[in-house]
């Protein structure tokens, strides 16, 4: 056993010297992520795009809501860079590419009864990119929400002075009916006809100017849909009531009074209710309350930093070993290695313990750097050594996987540039897994760097401890990319002197 160690730990110092006699491919191993990490936290801003808008907004400017309100918002969300009133200028100059969005307001009159079509407010792009589409699509929808809003709120506020002029109607309707139920007479009766009628007509008036009722409805705003509801139980109390008048059955004159006197007192309470409730929980009675028990998400550059380390020793790890048998092989070392009494396995583990050490060094530099960035010290040190540790590990099996597989350094070069593009499309780094068809997700589990950016998020950013999957599905990693190393190698070792 100390002579197969021996033997190993020989290319393991061959190996390691190898790398050590050029410092120039070792600051570029550890420099280069660095600075490409430096880089990125240093000009990152944003993810969301950068779109800039033209605002066509009419003339005579919008009932309800002023221009300068407008732009505030907008200019919240967007670039607003122009606002015009003349929408061929603004078409021309989204043609000519000097500006992403065109925003047209219409000329039309925001509020309930003024037309009879719905106000459109018309969005146009000419983007070719689907996130900047989403995107635009997204806040433009919040813009119209906005608007409906303050529209709602303005027209809340209406009512509640149309219900304050309604209470007093009430008010002269009760007495009314009060002195008609002492005295039926023609004359009260003719004049209790006539009060039912006005306040009936009113009645009409006040739903007219109330919001929608299907927004009472669809939002569960209880003022309002109580409201609704107390008028249209009131109004056909009236109309009952205007028909037993004209019956001239005094039982059920008497007994309709009696009710609708009680209706009209509950109208009146619930009246009282809504004009003392803020028109803001009329129109919106539903809001939004968010708490993140973190205290806050990260900027997206301490977010992503995981993932970049996961990709930059990934692939430091397969450029090492991609060539490592490649190398030998081109060089006719395995001649010599196999008239040697050598086993292959002694250089294989020698290549790979090199390799690995280089590599868990400079992640472990890369992780020291990283709090720079104002990326949190790993919460549980050990075992982020570890999944690190089978990072590279994993990373140098694929790397040597690739190297049996090719003939010469151009084909490990090239299998390596298509590892590093599958690393970045399948494996969370730039788009979610989640997001491909159960296929992709066989192509995920395969690459050593989507676990590990998993194992990385949680022991960084989440400061937890490791689940159990980076630490299976590394594992199964390593096993099959040296089971197919070893199968492939091991043939063409006996094969060398044939």
């Amino acid at each position: 056993m100390i002579a197969y160690l021996i033997k190993a730990f020989s290319f393991f110092v061959k190996e390691f010297h190898d790398v050590r006699r050029q410092p120039r491919l070792m600051l570029s191993l550890v420099g280069g992520p660095l600075l490409v990490l430096a880089a990125f936290g240093a000009t990152f801003r944003s993810a969301n795009p950068f779109v800039s808008v033209v605002l066509v907004w009419p003339e005579n400017g919008v009932t309800g809501i002023s221009q300068e309100q407008a732009e505030k918002f907008i200019g919240s969300n967007f670039n607003l860079i122009k606002v015009t009133s003349d929408e061929i200028e603004a078409m021309q100059m989204l043609d000519r590419g000097d500006t992403d969005v065109v925003q047209i307001v219409p000329d039309a009159e925001f509020h309930a009864g003024a037309t009879t079509k719905r106000p459109e407010i018309e969005i146009i792009s000419r983007t070719i990119d689907p996130s900047a589409e989403a995107w635009i699509r997204s806040l433009a929808y919040g813009e119209v929400n906005f608007i409906n809003q303050q529209l709602l709120t303005q027209e809340a506020d209406v009512a509640q002075d149309k219900a304050r002029e309604v209470v007093g109607s009430l008010v002269n309707a009760q007495q009314e009916f009060e002195q008609l139920r002492q005295i039926f007479d023609p004359q009260e009766i003719e004049r209790a006809g006539q009060t039912i009628r006005e306040l009936r007509s009113l009645l009409v008036e006040l739903v007219a100017f109330l919001p929608p009722e299907s927004l009472a409805q669809a939002n569960l705003s209880p003022e309002l849909s109580k409201l609704y509801r107390d008028i249209d139980i009131l109004s056909d109390d009236l109309e009952e009531l205007d028909q037993v008048l004209r019956q001239g059955e005094l039982a059920n004159q008497v007994e309709r009074l009696d009710s609708t006197a009680e209706e009209i007192e509950n109208l009146r309470g619930t009246i009282d209710v809504f004009v003392t409730t803020p028109t803001e929980s009329i129109i919106s009675p539903v809001q939004e309350t968010y708490t993140n028990l973190r205290g806050g998400a990260y900027s997206m550059v301490v977010f992503y930093a995981p993932a970049v380390l996961a990709l930059l020793v990934q692939q430091l790890a397969i450029t090492l070993a991609s060539l490592g048998l490649v190398r030998e092989r081109q060089m006719g070392s395995f001649e010599m290695f196999r008239v040697s009494p050598l086993k292959f396995s002694q250089i294989l583990l020698g290549k790979s313990l090199a390799y690995i050490l280089y590599v868990t060094v400079a992640g472990v530099i890369l992780t020291l750097l990283l709090t720079l960035l104002g990326v949190p010290f790993p919460a549980y040190p050990g075992q982020y050594f570890g999944v690190l540790v089978l990072l590279a590990t994993a990373a140098v099996g694929i790397g040597f996987l690739i190297s049996a597989s090719s003939r010469t350094d151009s084909q490990a070069i090239q299998l390596t540039m298509l590892v590093l593009l599958l690393s970045i499309f399948f494996t969370g780094f730039f788009l979610p897994v989640t997001g491909f068809a159960w296929p992709a997700w066989i192509i995920a589990l395969l690459i050593p760097m989507t676990s590990a950016i998993e194992g990385f998020q949680q022991l960084l950013l989440a400061g937890t401890s490791a689940s159990s999957d980076p630490w299976i599905l590394l594992t199964v990693i390593i096993l099959l990319s040296y089971g197919l190393v070893s199968l492939v190698m091991r043939r063409q070792y006996r094969k060398v002197l044939e």
